[in-house]
């Protein structure tokens, strides 16, 4: 619960971080990591539970097309799903591999979606650096978010005892 309500917090909140940091491109994706520390630490259902609320709740709050973000965090889970049949969830080189692996298989599979269900979709050359940078900032950042939410967890049972 309490990471539900951090990752709505987040996503509400994106905006204003990159405009505080300077570009988009330096904020990990919280979302993903989140839903790879929800399927190592809550199971399948969890993390796909997470997965489709925070893809309504994007798609709620987005004026793009309705579904659009459902689809790819859905994709996210397929990717956790599959890439951790050939990678460790449990060891922090294989939580940042996978993650590195899901984040580009989002955006491509963001790509096909827009490119297929809207003609003048334009991507620059931008798009794919800033994608890159984002891939490269979450796969470093998600051991210590893993961590941290670990701790945040650990801080929970404390409290509640």
């Amino acid at each position: 619960m309490v990471l539900w309500l951090l990752a709505m917090a987040f996503t509400l909140t994106k905006g204003g971080l990159a405009g505080f940091v300077g570009s988009e491109s330096f904020t990990p994706d919280i979302l993903t990591t989140t839903t790879a520390y929800i399927c190592l630490h809550y199971g399948l259902a969890g993390s796909c539970i997470f997965a489709l609320g925070q893809g309504l709740f994007v798609d709620l709050l987005s004026g793009g097309m309705y579904g659009i973000f459902t689809s790819l965090y859905l994709s996210v889970f397929g990717g956790i799903l599959l890439c951790s049949k050939f990678f460790n969830l449990h060891s922090p080189r294989g939580q940042a591999a996978i993650v590195c692996l899901v984040i580009l298989i989002k955006y491509v599979f963001f790509f096909l979606i827009l490119k297929t269900f809207s003609q003048c979709a334009i991507f620059s050359g931008s798009f794919l650096w800033d994608s890159l940078t984002i891939v490269l900032v979450t796969g470093l950042t998600t051991p210590l978010c893993f961590y941290l939410f670990d701790r945040l967890k650990d801080i929970k049972l404390y409290l509640l005892n």
